[in-house]
């Protein structure tokens, strides 16, 4: 079986499009390749050529590991839907393609191989609004057509495969359910590494850390609203997330309840990292409405060989989003020891389990009562930071890429003897 990778949301560009499923991208594919063993034959990488330094460390894959780049760059939506469309099937024809699997939402409607479509999460069905106009449509026709056409479906999560099913009308039996891995670069560091780097970056004991692209999705107003209930700052929060005062006054009962006295938290910091995607004004907005900018850090872009580092310097990792087909930022904090502050909505039960602790997306006075919790309580922080890491060691990309392999001998198999041309 000559398998067809279709990698065309790698991104060579830092930025947002580095986030989420460019990461599951390089890392699935970086461990199909140290599956030798378990190969079912050649493996050919579509990708964007602005991509190619992504998979340097494939120069020492096995033979038939091959990289393919594309006529032009994928990382602009329209050139991609031209590759995606127009050029692939006229590739998996002259390569021979037995298998075609998109790694993103979208597989050629005129492949002529059978295919299997990863499907991340159905956000541009269910949240259309915290989308970009061009890429929700594509997406939401697309991928329904691909997601029916294709032999065999990947969910990433439980959650999402109820999605799919039910939203976009695949038969269950042809839906698998493949979780994320986690890299063994996110592990506790040493003691005296992590205080190093703390003082290097002015991180406080009391570190809230957020990661994640700043977009609508990732709800980090509601965020920034709990920490003004955690902090000492003199700022006011309604509860109905109403027009921003005029007039910054304290609400001190709130704080007092949220997050205790401004001795007992004087040291609390959130910290933001992740690039700027789109939607993303209010949430520099809101920081200045409240008065935070001291409190607040925007770090930008993280480098993934510098992540492990910061997980493991927050007291408290926070990841309160609206929804998320899987939520690998979480994953990767409970893998570095971090206590995880969560949503209780869509797949992030499934993700951090009884490790982390979940409120409502929406409740912002119980998004700041958990964390001044974990940042008041350091016997609670050891224990969250135990249960972290046995929830963690659940998920690896070597079981990741096993079960994929299965899944496309599966399509294969059910494929075979069918015409796609």
């Amino acid at each position: 079986m000559h398998l067809v990778l279709g990698a065309y949301l790698l991104s060579g560009t830092p930025g947002y499009r580095q986030a989420g499923i460019h990461q599951y991208s390089r890392a699935l594919i970086e461990a199909l390749a140290a599956e030798k063993s378990r190969l079912p034959g050649p493996v050919t990488v579509l990708l964007s050529p602005t991509a190619r330094g992504q998979l340097a460390d494939l120069s020492s894959a096995p033979a038939p590991f091959t990289i393919r780049p594309a006529s032009r760059s994928t990382e602009d939506p329209w050139r991609r839907i031209w590759v995606e469309q127009v050029e692939t099937p006229g590739v998996l024809r002259h390569i021979d393609g037995a298998l075609y699997h998109g790694l993103a939402f979208v597989a050629p409607l005129r492949a002529p191989c059978p295919t299997v479509i990863t499907v991340h999460d159905l956000s541009f069905i269910t949240r259309p609004e915290a989308h970009k106009r061009l890429n929700r449509i594509y997406l939401a026709l697309f991928t329904r057509w691909s997601c029916r056409r294709a032999a065999r479906v990947i969910a990433v999560s439980e959650w999402t495969r109820r999605d799919v099913i039910s939203r976009l009308g695949v038969a269950p039996e042809r839906v698998d359910v493949i979780p994320h891995g986690v890299h063994s670069r996110f592990r506790p560091l040493p003691a005296d590494a992590v205080a190093a780097f703390k003082r290097e970056q002015s991180i406080s004991d009391q570190a809230i850390f957020f990661l994640g692209s700043l977009e609508p999705r990732k709800n980090l107003v509601t965020l920034i609203e709990a920490f003004a209930l955690v902090s000492s700052q003199k700022s006011e929060v309604s509860s109905q997330k109403s027009v921003v005062s005029s007039q910054k006054s304290v609400v001190s009962s709130q704080i007092a309840e949220a997050g205790g006295a401004r001795e007992t938290l004087a040291e609390a910091q959130l910290i933001i990292g992740g690039a700027p995607g789109w939607k993303y004004e209010p949430i520099f907005a809101r920081v200045k409405a409240l008065g935070l900018e001291s409190r607040v850090r925007f770090v930008g872009q993280i480098a993934q060989d510098a992540l492990p580092a910061w997980y493991n310097a927050c007291a408290v990792f926070a990841y309160p989003s609206l929804y998320e087909g899987f939520g690998m930022p979480a994953l990767e904090a409970m893998a570095c020891g971090a206590p995880v502050v969560t949503s209780n909505a869509t797949s992030l039960p499934e993700v951090v389990g009884e490790a982390g602790i979940m409120v409502a997306p929406d409740d912002t006075r119980g998004l700041a009562e958990a964390l001044a919790g974990v940042l008041r309580e350091p016997a609670r922080r050891a224990q969250m930071r135990a249960a972290s890491l046995r929830r963690a060691a659940h998920f690896t990309w070597q079981a990741t890429a096993a079960r994929t392999i299965e899944t496309c001998a599966q399509a294969w198999q059910a494929g075979a003897g069918q015409s796609h041309r």
